[in-house]
């Protein structure tokens, strides 16, 4: 069997959820090549980062310094790599479909804000949200007809994405979710009722909605309850910094700095209730994560939302927009009055990948 060659772009990929993409299929994509005729090229930001083997890393440092420099990379520099390297895959992590030549191509996309409209506040506190909304449904559209097949991570996506470009050749690769729990647990105050929401401080991510239901609240369940917030003390980000100092006086707010991975499994394993407010995902990990836990969930009533958690008992959902709906529940909750909605999957999963193995089989094939 002839040697084939792919190519693994994530030049972009250096923080939060999509360093966590590149990292994960990096590491499994070396497990994979293991005694087989691949040889495997990644394109990073800092090699670094990474020490798997089997992979011939190229760095390209300045990636982050400019969108001019990314879109250069992009779309005439890797055209040179590719002509030198001449691979039989190419394989862009990140959104875009660049300019290259290769026996086949494919492209992995995983950024939400394509289907969203921003806001002021968006303009505000994260312009590049803003310009994302606006610019990247044409990003997007650049060379996509050219690849073998769009890799998407859940079948929304795949219908929005068949209607907005008018293209068939799109692929569900769920995200591959090792499960991981622990016994151990963080100490929290005992006669509270805690709620947890970990996120990224971004503006669609809705925290808002959690202060506004919080403050509707009557007194007596008001005392009862402790609303957790990881990322946000001390964060120097724009966002963050405004909910701080707007909602840091609330005595049933805590807000956490970045805490590590062990530290928030033990924090899961301690709260009561989960609430995930996004307005806007492509998959939404924590609804996973607190899954895993077997932990009540309040969730957003947004297809993303259904499709992540599947088939669970412990789970309603609210408007994103209404935050009595919110604190409805949260009363129920504490009041344990709550019923349940339940949620059950409502697509068939038969077509679709469930982790990287099947995603590297996929594009291996002949």
């Amino acid at each position: 069997m002839k040697q084939k060659t792919i190519v693994i772009s994530g030049i972009n990929m250096v923080e939060g959820g999509i360093f966590t993409i590149l990292d994960n299929c990096l590491q499994k994509i070396s497990d994979y090549s293991e005694n087989k005729e691949i040889k495997v090229i990644a394109l990073v930001n800092d090699k670094s980062k990474f020490n798997y083997p089997n992979i011939e890393y190229i760095e390209f440092p300045r990636s982050k310094k400019s969108w001019l420099l990314r879109f250069y990379y992009e779309y005439f520099y890797f055209k040179k790599i590719s002509k030198k390297i001449k691979p039989d895959i190419w394989f862009s992590l990140h959104d875009v479909s660049p300019t290259v030549v290769a026996k086949k191509r494919f492209v992995y996309f995983h950024h939400p804000t394509i289907f969203y409209k921003a806001t002021f506040k968006d303009w505000k506190f994260d312009y590049k949200i803003g310009v994302f909304s606006v610019l990247y449904k044409y990003l997007s559209q650049i060379n996509i007809k050219k690849n073998n097949a769009i890799f998407v991570q859940q079948h929304w996506i795949k219908k929005e994405f068949e209607t907005l470009f008018n293209i068939k050749n799109l692929v569900v690769s769920k995200p591959e979710y090792v499960e991981k729990t622990t016994n151990e647990k963080t100490e929290l105050e005992e006669d509270k009722i805690h709620f947890l929401y970990p996120s990224f401080p971004r503006t669609f991510k809705n925290f808002e909605i959690i202060f506004d239901a919080a403050q509707l609240l009557n007194k007596s369940i008001r005392d009862k309850v402790k609303f957790h917030f990881t990322t946000i003390k001390d964060n120097p980000n724009k966002f963050a910094r405004h909910l701080y100092n707007k909602y840091n006086s609330l005595e049933e707010v805590k807000f956490w700095g970045n805490i590590d991975r062990d530290e928030l499994l033990k924090l899961y394993n301690s709260i009561n209730c989960l609430i995930f407010p996004s307005k806007l995902e492509t998959w939404g990990l924590p609804l996973t994560e607190a899954k895993a836990f077997h932990k009540p969930i309040l969730a957003a009533n947004l297809p993303y939302a259904k499709e992540t958690i599947g088939d669970y008992d412990k789970v309603s959902f609210f408007d994103v927009d209404e935050p009595r709906e919110l604190a409805a529940l949260i009363t129920n909750f504490v009041n344990k009055t709550i019923v349940y909605q339940g949620n059950k999957t409502q697509i068939e999963t038969s077509n679709q990948l469930n982790n990287w193995f099947e995603l590297f089989d996929f594009i291996l094939k002949d």
